[in-house]
This record gives C-alpha cells, structure tokens and sequence, in this order.
C-alpha cells in the first residue's frame, strides 16, 4: 500500500504528531527517540523506577541514566540538562531511584497534550 505524502500533510493528525515532534525539537534539535520515549513513559507513571524504565524500554541502565541525566538538571560533564525530570531516591528503599517530572516537566507535557488534542493548531 502506497500512501502518497501530500495527502497525509493534509491529515490533521499527522499534524498534531508534527508539532509534538516539533516541541522536542524546541528543545533539543537533535534529541533521541529514546530519550524522548522516557521522558513520555515519566509521564504516564510518575515514580517510576529507573529499573522499571530499564526493564520496559530494553535499555541498559547505563543509557537510562545518561538520558534521564540529559533530562534532568545537569548532563554529563556537568553541561546543563533540560531540567524535565528529577531523579530521586526511594524513601522505602534508598537502593532504588525513582523519577518525576519537573515544573518545566509538567509544563513541556501540558504543551505536549495540547498538541495532540488540537488545542495549539
């Protein structure tokens, strides 16, 4: 089946994953899909751990903390994160750490969620 990419410009749909794409891309131009894939799964479960996150996605957890790292409020070698989650250790169980979205976290989602319903068009 071939689909002919001028139809699909005119697809609203289509359009709203353009601009959530174009939101990251606000962000970072040259972000990956795995760093963005984490981000959005910190955002369908808040706490989640970075096992579980490990677990989920396939990553090891050496990328998972690079990536949660990258978004969160400084990279590697001290660079400057986007400031989009906060790592934290788990009260219960200080082995574990766990992950939540920042106030800009929440911010980026709510643009994100607008987005996809159509409210920004």
């Amino acid at each position: 089946m071939t689909t002919n990419v001028a139809n699909m410009s005119d697809n609203k749909n289509v359009r709203r994953l353009i601009s959530i794409v174009e939101e990251f891309r606000k962000l970072d131009a040259e972000m990956q899909a795995q760093t963005i894939l984490l981000f959005l799964l910190v955002v369908a479960r808040p706490g989640i751990s970075m096992k579980e996150l490990a677990q989920s996605t396939e990553l090891s957890s050496a990328s998972i903390s690079r990536n949660i790292a990258a978004l969160g409020e400084t990279h590697r070698g001290g660079q400057p994160g986007h400031n989009l989650l906060r790592a934290y250790e788990d009260p219960l169980d200080r082995r574990t750490k766990r992950v939540e979205l920042t106030a800009k976290g929440r911010a980026v989602c709510s643009t994100l969620i607008s987005a996809l319903t159509g409210a920004v068009e």
